[in-house]
């Protein structure tokens, strides 16, 4: 029978592969999309990582993900008196758990109150069916970096058309009224050069020069408030509240970016599985004729 016990992956928690060892890992907050590898004490660092203290003054070897083999969660479950359990904790002689069914007479009958459920601890003779189970967490974190890779992390864009190719522009035109487009080696020979570029790769064009001139933007729902996103932090959406209910950003905690830019705004970073009507627009900006 699989044990806790001894075994390199902890009771609960995250385990990275690296270089075919097994570490404990968490998510490198700050580093996204990178997982911090975390030694067990007296353990070797992983060779060739550069160790990185976070906020919390613990250390972790942050590692990109197509370095790894493997990323997952581990939990362990077993049965006592048939019942269900997830483990929290495991010894030489006992085994801790939170109960996970929801016998309400069997619970208080043997076992202690928690906040919200019961737990218990057991001999370890008297514990059955003791399994580990794994979430993958690599493959699902390769996706999301795909995903939002695709939408350039739902950043404000603003692109204009010159004889039917696009390029990244300027949101507003200069005080010529000419607009700045990103052109890179492709140097249309009826634009002219930004002289505020040293680099040359911007050329102004005038609004009739352009097929198109426009803005995209996505917006979304979360906890069915409204918000325009304004990119991704850690792999989260973000997006400034545009309702106007002080009582929903206080209720639900909202960022306060006020004192940083100078007028009311509300922030949220939130996982795209907690968002709803993700969408995105587009506002066209030529003049119209």
């Amino acid at each position: 029978m699989a044990d806790p016990v001894g075994h390199p992956s902890p009771v609960k928690g995250q385990v990275a592969v690296f270089r075919g060892e097994l570490y404990r890992a968490r998510g490198a907050e700050g580093l996204w999309p990178c997982v911090e590898l975390l030694p067990e004490p007296g353990r070797p660092a992983p060779e060739g990582v550069a160790p990185r203290e976070a906020a919390d003054g613990s250390v972790g070897y942050p590692v990109p993900l197509e370095h790894l083999e493997a990323w997952y969660a581990v939990t362990w479950t077993f049965r006592w008196r048939r019942e269900l359990f997830e483990c929290t904790a495991a010894t030489p002689t006992t085994f801790s758990g939170n109960y996970l069914g929801s016998d309400e007479l069997f619970a208080k009958e043997h076992l202690k109150r928690r906040v919200i459920g019961y737990r218990g601890v057991f001999p370890r003779d008297e514990v059955t069916e003791l399994e580990q189970h794994r979430k993958d967490l690599l493959q699902p974190r390769h996706a999301l970096v795909r995903r939002l890779d695709e939408v350039d992390h739902f950043r404000p864009k603003t692109y204009a058309v010159h004889r039917g190719r696009t390029y990244p522009a300027a949101a507003e035109a200069d005080a010529s009224g000419l607009i700045a487009l990103t052109t890179g080696d492709d140097r249309p020979e009826d634009l002219i050069a930004d002289p505020r570029d040293p680099s040359g790769e911007r050329l102004l064009a005038a609004p009739e020069q352009l097929d198109a001139w426009y803005r995209t933007h996505w917006t979304f729902r979360w906890k069915g408030g409204p918000f325009d996103a304004v990119g991704t932090v850690d792999g989260r959406i973000k997006g400034i509240y545009t309702g106007g209910s002080w009582g929903f950003a206080d209720s639900w905690q909202l960022t306060d970016e006020t004192a940083l830019y100078g007028y009311t705004r509300y922030t949220v970073q939130a996982g795209l599985k907690n968002v709803t009507d993700l969408e995105q627009h587009r506002t066209d900006l030529l003049p119209k004729q």
